[in-house]
């Protein structure tokens, strides 16, 4: 699986978690989402971003790590779309996150380290001060 896939996700959900926390509009976000998901692939810091991902991590681990982390964004996406609450779209909102700070805890315990870009951003943003899920 291309590693572009997972750095278009990640960028989409953060792209719909900031667009939920600004303007608590689940419909926005969801095409904040969409959005971001359809054009980051073709967006040149993502695709070298994805470049440097490939070349920390095996092929078939980020096959692994992108199945897993887009059921995460698909559901949050589903939630968006959905008839939820705030609250509830709230509570999707830390699981995403915690989900996918799952996913970048893998990448930094085998590298030490994220590429520079959408993952250390996120990393930065939502996962750096949590504890080990």
């Amino acid at each position: 699986m291309d590693p572009t896939i997972l750095l278009s996700g990640v960028s989409a959900t953060l792209q719909a978690i900031q667009t939920w926390i600004q303007f608590r509009d689940s419909q926005r976000a969801a095409r904040a989402f969409e959005s971001q998901i359809e054009r980051a692939p073709a967006d040149r810091s993502i695709r070298r971003q994805a470049e440097a991902l490939a070349s920390l991590v095996p092929a078939e681990i980020i096959d692994t790590m992108t199945a897993r982390a887009r059921n995460c964004w698909t559901r949050y996406h589903g939630v968006l779309t959905g008839d939820y609450l705030p609250g509830e779209i709230d509570e999707a909102t830390v699981s995403v996150r915690r989900c996918l700070c799952r996913e970048l805890r893998r990448i930094k315990d085998l590298n030490i380290l994220l590429p520079d870009g959408e993952l250390q951003r996120w990393w930065d943003a939502y996962c750096s001060s949590d504890e080990r899920d």
